[in-house]
């Protein structure tokens, strides 16, 4: 039985996960609805949906639709979520699930109030390098953890809501760099103490930062660092990711078929498979979970997490010090 799922919000994003829907066209019944119906039957039309709407009221009242995406600027993916709650639609929210864990802690409440499933869009973890490396770490491959370091640069210019603090939450760390909080969290554990600083800004049109270095730091004392920027003139490679433990070390590029293992003796390069964006097998786990009528892999309450990561980041910069990483309440 294929999934009704409605894309909410047709812009650029919107394409790029349309895109990558149609390896599950066997699966999936996509339909799409903005505040521009021309919009939304163009991008019906391009990417074969099943149908479009004008609104996303619309698209929320329609019986054909089980579950919408919400793919909105992040000051709205509280009222969206509430809109699909209410008339009985399971949530797939494009991450950060909410700007404030406040807000995401409200979206979590209209899903269960709604009766219906809540899954963040947080795709980094679906990447096949991702769950090699965790398959690798939890087989104690590396011996005990003590470093995992991730760093993306990429030319960004953020314009309109993204380049708005109060729209979007702030600006790179909240926007691509919560990704990466994702992935430390998922691969070496939860921190339980982070510092933070903006590094100078390239961007002088940018009204909150464009580059930002995380330290973490866990109850075990594995260190963690995050480097993200929108300020180089050139886009690196890919971004990449480093864990060392006391017996072996891990590295990889997000998004490319390969991963190295490196022990005392030797560098194995293992081949994985080509899904460079884990779109596909994201949606494919947030349909089984509302098939089986369970949790899906990446909870809104997983989420709220890697959210309050950003946001005592965010804390820690202002402070200039080190602050603790507390456990939100679900």
């Amino acid at each position: 039985m294929k999934l009704g799922l409605c894309v909410i919000g047709c812009g650029g994003f919107a394409r790029t996960f349309a895109e990558a829907m149609r390896s599950l066209s066997g699966e999936l019944d996509l339909y799409f609805a903005s505040r521009d119906a021309a919009r939304a039957r163009a991008y019906a039309a391009e990417f074969g949906g099943a149908g479009f709407f004008g609104s996303y009221a619309e698209a929320a009242a329609d019986s054909r639709v089980e579950a919408l995406y919400i793919c909105t600027p992040h000051h709205l993916h509280l009222d969206h979520a509430k809109l699909a709650a209410d008339a009985g639609k399971h949530l797939l929210i494009e991450k950060p699930i909410a700007r404030t864990v406040p807000e995401g802690q409200e979206i979590v409440s209209a899903a269960e109030l709604g009766g219906v499933r809540l899954m963040v869009a947080e795709n980094y973890r679906f990447l096949p390098a991702v769950r090699k490396a965790k398959e690798l770490i939890d087989s104690g491959a590396l011996g005990n953890l003590r470093l995992i370091q991730i760093q993306e640069q990429y030319p960004f210019n953020p314009v309109e809501w993204r380049n708005d603090p109060e729209l979007n939450g702030g600006g790179v760390l909240i926007d691509g760099g919560i990704h990466k909080a994702s992935v430390l969290a998922y691969l070496t554990g939860r921190p339980n103490q982070i510092y933070a600083s903006a590094v100078p800004s390239a961007k002088p049109s940018m009204a909150a930062e464009d580059g930002i270095v995380v330290i973490t730091k866990s109850a075990t004392g594995v260190v963690g660092i995050i480097n993200h920027t929108w300020s180089v003139s050139k886009h690196s490679e890919r971004p990449w990711v480093s864990i060392s433990g006391t017996s072996g070390s891990i590295y990889f590029e997000l998004g490319l078929p390969w991963l190295k293992l490196v022990d005392a003796t030797e560098t194995k390069t293992l081949q994985l498979d080509d899904e460079h964006r884990g779109l596909a097998p994201m949606v494919r786990e947030f349909s089984r979970s509302i098939r089986e009528g369970r949790a899906p892999s990446m909870t809104g309450a997983e989420a709220i997490k890697d959210l309050n990561m950003v946001r005592k980041a965010y804390e820690s910069m202002e402070l200039r010090t080190p602050v603790p990483l507390d456990t939100p309440e679900e």
